[in-house]
């Protein structure tokens, strides 16, 4: 039974894949997000690929379940598609995943855009720089701008009854 240094781990490489398994338990991360928290707390890329790799095969780590659990959150905070798919771009979300991540994720985005209309204004719009404020205003939130100028001089009929909105 010789413990050689060959059959041991590397250190670092634990520390690597405790500091990732640590950072999944809390939430989902991208692979491009952990590579960079991992950088910032002093690991290499040396280090850090194959453990990203190892963890992805196992499971823990998935781009497609960060997209559809950030996706989640951000359609719950009444955000549109567009800055979804953006964000999830920056983050490094292959495109694909992120058209699957929308796909098993179906969002009603002219109901959520009314939503945030009534949320974000209380009142029916005045006039057309009323109109263009809200257009603007949904657009920024990463709507498509043919549903914000579709909605822009929206307003329900019943929405001071209705305490919910």
């Amino acid at each position: 039974m010789n413990d050689t240094a060959a059959d041991r781990p590397d250190p670092r490489l634990l520390e690597c894949e405790k500091r990732a398994v640590g950072l999944l338990a809390r939430r989902e991360h991208s692979r491009q997000e952990l590579s960079r928290k991992l950088a910032d707390r002093g690991f290499t890329p040396e280090e850090i690929e194959p453990v990203l790799d190892r963890l992805a095969d196992e499971g823990w780590q998935s781009d497609r379940r960060y997209a559809e659990s950030f996706l989640r959150a951000r359609s719950a905070r009444r955000y549109g598609p567009e800055r979804i798919a953006f964000e999830l771009a920056q983050q490094g979300v292959d495109e694909s995943i992120v058209a699957e991540a929308f796909a098993a994720e179906p969002r009603d985005w002219a109901e959520l855009a009314r939503q945030q209309l009534v949320s974000r204004f209380r009142a029916p719009p005045e006039d057309f720089p009323d109109r263009a404020r809200r257009h603007r205003h949904l657009v920024r939130r990463g709507f498509p701008g043919d549903l914000a100028h579709e909605l822009a001089g929206w307003w329900p009929a019943d929405a001071e009854s209705d305490p919910g909105l």
